[in-house]
């Protein structure tokens, strides 16, 4: 007994011995196999990290080709860029071609804005070639007086007036008659009173309640400016008959026709012009000078390309009506050149003439700013770089207006409606300039001066206007060019009207 005892408790004591055994050898099976995974896992995990370091060293790589790329697209004219040796060949190669073709545009710009200075003063000689053969040679000045005689006039503290009888003057709208030249030489406009009031006297408090906004202060001179020459006037706008009102003169070879929105326009010419009237806008004078010291502190960094382009067209306009008042109302063709060529005006700290703003802020696209020759002037330099527009826009061609019979006219632009108040502005004017006969086409010099801005070449330039114009008129144009055309080329009908030079402003009045 108690042997068998013995042996049941030593096979007892035997069975636990055996199960301790069979479990360590599971728990070495987990172990090896755990640590199988944790050094796969680290093997992944050091592998990822490896491509991690190569994408972060590629776009390092790729940031610094972009950095490079950007120094030497937006390097200044004529310096050489700072290349890293790193750049492939082929890129290397494409830089210097477009460092090549960067200097040949810039330079072919600078030739159009010169090209187009001199069509200016080719149309003033031809402008004034026409009105001496039609005036005999002692009721016209042979020589046209310099804009510095008329500065030291304007000093005078008495000038004489326009003309004795207003009623007896004709507008130039109304006939083919517009171009002649005034039977008499008349001394110009008396200085406006806001030249004679040195910039201390501005009152503080009441530039703080003009708005500082740009576009606003922009707008607000316009419509002041408006104003002014409006109350200058001796025309009313209660014997304006617009019913009679051919702004462009094209009913005597085209016949009367609907001329659309301009002949609401309020016309405003040397003839129309009393000095002796300055009393009824001395507080529009003093308005105006309150917002151009405003004008002098605006900030345009933050502008977007709409404000930036309304603000623009409507300081250029500002620019040359303002030149008006100061230097007086031009007596020939010759003096509104001259009076565009000194017309300044101070924005936002910056002296800039109306040529400035026109040719090298208006019409010159953005890439320019980067692509100055060494022959530009340093405020062209400045008005490019600084103010240039991201995009140039063709159609301120139908916005802008030097004071001269042929410009268009001068409206209010606002930067939350500018491209439909451009697209207007080119309707209403094509609408009102543009000749149509059974036998002829005729177009104004405006728009062939620019006409590569509208299209390719001549043809495809007249398919254009046609699509601008009046439904109805659109279809007359079509017909008469295609009458024409059957029998002769295009250039045989088509007629461009010279483009005149004499004082006159087309104005909406607000």
């Amino acid at each position: 007994m108690s042997s068998r005892s013995s042996t049941t408790r030593h096979s007892a004591m035997k069975a636990p011995a055996k199960l301790e055994k069979g479990s360590y050898s599971i728990n070495g099976t987990n172990s090896s196999a755990n640590s199988r995974k944790a050094s796969a896992s680290r093997d992944k995990k050091m592998a990822l990290q490896q491509d991690v370091d190569k994408l972060k060293k590629k776009l390092r790589f790729e940031e610094n080709v972009h950095r490079a790329l950007e120094r030497a697209f937006n390097r200044p004219l004529g310096a050489l860029p700072r290349l890293p040796p790193y750049l492939p060949p082929a890129t290397l190669e494409l830089l210097a071609e477009v460092a090549v073709l960067e200097e040949e545009v810039v330079r072919l710009e600078e030739q159009v804005v010169h090209f187009r200075q001199d069509l200016y003063q080719e149309a003033v000689n031809i402008s004034s070639s026409k009105r001496n053969l039609s005036s005999s040679a002692d009721s016209y000045p042979s020589v046209p007086p310099k804009i510095e005689q008329q500065k030291q006039q304007l000093k005078e503290k008495e000038m004489g007036c326009c003309s004795s009888n207003p009623a007896e003057k004709k507008g130039r709208g109304s006939s083919s008659s517009a171009h002649n030249a005034p039977s008499t030489v008349r001394t110009p406009v008396k200085r406006s009173a806001i030249d004679h009031k040195p910039e201390k006297r501005l009152d503080p408090q009441k530039l703080k309640l003009v708005d500082d906004n740009p576009n606003k202060v922009s707008e607000d001179i316009v419509k002041c400016l408006s104003s002014i020459f409006a109350r200058l006037s001796t025309t009313t706008r209660k014997n304006h008959n617009s019913s009679e009102n051919d702004p462009y003169g094209i009913w005597a070879d085209f016949g009367r026709r609907d001329v659309g929105q301009y002949k609401h326009l309020f016309a405003i010419d040397a003839d129309t012009i009393n000095p002796n009237r300055t009393s009824n806008s001395l507080f529009l004078l003093h308005r105006l000078k309150l917002l151009l010291g405003k004008l002098g502190a605006v900030k345009l960094d933050k502008l977007t390309h709409q404000e930036k382009l309304a603000f623009w067209i409507n300081i250029y306009n500002s620019c040359m009506m303002n030149a008006f008042l100061q230097y007086g109302i031009p007596e020939s063709p010759e003096m509104v050149v001259e009076v565009m060529r000194e017309a300044t005006i101070n924005v936002g700290g910056h002296s800039l003439t109306a040529i400035t703003i026109e040719h090298f802020i208006l019409r010159l696209p953005y890439h320019s700013k980067y692509a100055l020759s060494k022959g530009s002037k340093n405020d062209e330099m400045t008005a490019r770089s600084k103010f240039g527009l991201e995009l140039s826009e063709p159609l301120v061609t139908f916005a802008l207006s030097c004071g001269s019979w042929s410009s268009p006219a001068v409206r209010v632009y606002t930067a939350s409606q500018v491209e439909n108040e451009l697209e207007a502005a080119k309707k209403e004017y094509l609408q009102a300039a543009i000749g149509i006969s059974a036998n002829k086409f005729a177009i104004p010099k405006l728009l062939d001066w620019y006409l590569l801005d509208f299209a390719k070449d001549l043809d495809s330039l007249l398919d254009w206007i046609c699509l601008q114009l009046p439904s109805e008129l659109g279809k007359e144009a079509m017909k008469s060019l295609d009458r024409g055309t059957k029998t002769q080329p295009s250039t045989q009908i088509i007629e461009v009207m010279p483009y005149e030079f004499s004082f006159r402003y087309l104005l909406y009045i607000y």
